[in-house]
């Protein structure tokens, strides 16, 4: 094998791409395996994993010539040529370096290579809040070549993948309903670049929100209209009642601002809870309206029974001349 290595190597110029001669482009078949889907952020709208990145190619200058696949760790990376591929929309990205670098060549009969890297990355995700919390968020992972045009590099994936763990399919907040896989072809100044596209669908599970935010909203409404019972002479209880109703549904309002992205429209959980500020707000105001009647129905009693004793005087006075 160290011969076989020796003589695929001598000679071998890695800065040069397979086929540049012939002007034929380097296909680049891509996989990937999921290991866990660590996060998925409303607030700074990313979301992470960890896979098992697979890249193939044919590389002819690396036919050993026998009929054994040759397996090689990460200590001839920097011997052979490997594509310079990227994550467009990558907020962060690390390769696995525990015990080693978690890399590893594979050179098949023909020319064929196989690179496979364990990969954690972090990537943004366009986020519709609209519907939130019975939403579906359709994130991308965009993977194409930094510095070859289509013209050099072509990318396509794997033709039977699996990319879905059954186990990965439930997540805590999420169900991943599915993963489409698509070819992309961006324009840029220079030229054209082939890439490929992995859109997950994450549909939210809101019984979290039925829990913690719509019934306790709800049981707080039908509080607040407790005050329609209590006596009108009894103030300190029903202002307090509906004072406590209102402070709570603005927490519960402050509480959900500081858990999803700061959006410049109204969200349905916004609207749930914008009405239930609303009708805690209203039987405030209708208290106050009761207050205000009965203050000023004493004051019509009173002005009313001054004028029937002043009534009463004079005919008194009346009868006594």
């Amino acid at each position: 094998v160290t011969d076989v290595l020796n003589d695929l190597f001598s000679g071998y110029d890695r800065r040069v791409r397979p086929h540049y001669e012939d002007g034929h482009p380097v296909v680049v078949t891509v996989g990937f395996t999921l290991l866990s889907i660590d996060t998925i952020n409303v607030i700074d709208m990313d979301f992470s994993m960890d896979m098992f990145l697979r890249q193939e190619w044919y590389d002819q200058r690396l036919d050993h010539k026998t009929n054994e696949t040759v397996f090689l760790s990460n200590h001839v990376m920097d011997k052979i040529w490997l594509p310079d591929s990227y994550f467009v929309n990558a907020k962060d990205a690390k390769f696995h370096t525990v015990t080693t670098d978690n890399k590893m060549i594979m050179l098949s009969p023909g020319g064929r290579v196989q690179y496979n890297a364990r990969v954690s990355v972090r990537l943004y995700c366009d986020m519709e809040l609209r519907d939130f919390p019975m939403d579906t968020q359709y994130c991308p992972v965009v993977f194409e070549s930094y510095g070859y045009s289509d013209r050099h590099i072509t990318f396509v994936w794997e033709l039977g993948m699996n990319t879905i763990p059954e186990r990965l399919k439930i997540l805590p907040q999420y169900n991943l309903k599915e993963v489409a896989l698509s070819t992309t072809y961006n324009v840029y100044v220079v030229g054209n670049w082939s890439g490929v596209k992995a859109t997950f669908a994450f549909e939210r599970t809101y019984s979290y929100f039925i829990y913690h935010v719509y019934a306790p909203s709800a049981i707080i409404v039908v509080i607040s209209w407790i005050g329609f019972v209590l006596p009108r002479d009894k103030p300190p209880a029903r202002i307090t009642l509906g004072v406590t109703s209102v402070l709570t549904i603005v927490t519960v309002l402050n509480m959900l601002s500081n858990t999803v992205a700061k959006v410049n429209y109204v969200k349905r959980i916004d609207e749930y809870l914008i009405g239930c500020f609303l009708f805690v707000f209203c039987s405030l105001i209708e208290y106050s309206f009761v207050l205000l009647l009965a203050y000023r129905m004493k004051k019509y009693q009173r002005h009313s029974g001054k004028k029937d004793k002043k009534l009463l005087e004079t005919k008194v006075r009346m009868l006594i001349v």
